[in-house]
């Protein structure tokens, strides 16, 4: 069976990191191979081709679409950098691959959306964590007990790595670009978001200067989902040089406290699965969404672009009902 051929658009901090060390396995058992790669900086582009075995290069993504035949397009763009790429994948049956937040603009979402259900091909939103084992495990959990609510707290530490995570208008906030993988493994198993009430802290002009920053220091945001449970998601931009940090989601139902994290699952005080080493989510993704374009079914990944509009409303609507002083949001009206 030849290899599926792939080509990426943005070979940023993501691609080289995470989405192209995921994919290795498969390159090196011949299931895949790296076809073209585009970046505008045409430097950056030759120097990663010259790392994944010289695949061509490309400055423009149209050029890149008209010349190659590609199975597969991983699109790995800041999410306000997004034109039209999806439209002419889904025109030319290309299987996508999109790295979230998909857009910060959500009639555009719905624009891709509409385009990509039409066309028919694989399509999956890169929201990793819902192939940890663990979700897996979790959901199986989930299945045996009566759901309440969620709790779920992220106090990052350190700056942001990249330029454009560091400015609220280009990434949406550190609750869009980064929280937004907690929600939507918590949609995953509690089902739809349907409401949402935020606060945040705001960043103030006599605020320490730290870089270029403009990030709120805190958000705080409340959803309600469609089954009536509840979740409280609190994310703080604090402990820029405190060298600690912490991530915890606390899942509530009846006469169950359970502790999740991407390896352990503690029930009640005692743990209930474990393991040791972590899975790479990051390669089982990517052996999932190689499989679904061998297929040519998009119910074979686990976040297609349709489902995963709730997550992007979710987090965006967040962002909205702060903006109007923590009113109360449906997120599904949200750009309609």
């Amino acid at each position: 069976m030849p290899p599926l051929k792939y080509g990426f658009i943005g070979l940023g901090h993501i691609a080289q990191h995470a989405h192209l060390p995921g994919i290795r396995p498969l390159i090196e058992s011949g299931d895949v191979r790296l076809q073209a790669f585009c970046d505008t900086n045409e430097d950056l582009v030759r120097e990663v081709a010259a790392k994944w075995n010289h695949p061509a290069c490309y400055t423009d993504h149209r050029v890149m679409l008209e010349q190659e035949d590609l199975d597969a397009l991983y699109i790995l763009l800041p999410p306000t950098l997004h034109t039209d790429a999806e439209l002419i994948a889904a025109e030319k049956h290309i299987a996508l691959f999109v790295e979230k937040p998909q857009t910060l603009d959500m009639e555009q979402a719905y624009q891709f959306d509409e385009v990509i259900g039409k066309s028919g091909i694989v399509c999956q939103v890169g929201f990793m964590s819902r192939y940890y084992p663990a979700a897996e495990h979790l959901g199986a959990l989930l299945r045996e007990r009566r759901l309440r609510h969620v709790n779920v707290q992220l106090f990052y530490s350190g700056a942001p790595i990249r330029f454009w995570t560091s400015r609220m208008e280009l990434c949406g906030g550190s609750f869009v670009e980064n929280t937004i993988h907690s929600v939507d493994l918590i949609r995953s198993v509690f089902g739809d978001i349907v409401q949402t009430s935020a606060f945040y802290v705001p960043r103030r002009p006599d605020d320490p200067e730290r870089g270029p920053w403009n990030l709120p220091h805190a958000y705080v945001v409340n959803y309600q989902f469609e089954n009536e449970c509840a979740a409280n998601f609190t994310t703080s931009r604090c402990l820029t040089e405190a060298g600690v940090s912490r991530r915890e989601m606390l899942i509530v139902c009846d006469d169950s406290l359970i502790e999740w994290s991407s390896h352990r699952i503690v029930e009640n005080g005692r743990t209930v699965w474990e393991e040791d080493p972590p899975s790479n989510a990051f390669a089982l993704q990517a052996a999932a969404f190689a499989r679904a374009v061998r297929s040519g079914n998009p119910s074979d990944v686990r976040s297609p672009y349709h489902d995963a509009l709730n997550s992007l409303q979710a987090v965006l609507a967040a962002n909205a009902s702060a903006a109007r002083g923590g009113e109360l949001i449906a997120v599904r009206s949200l750009g309609r």
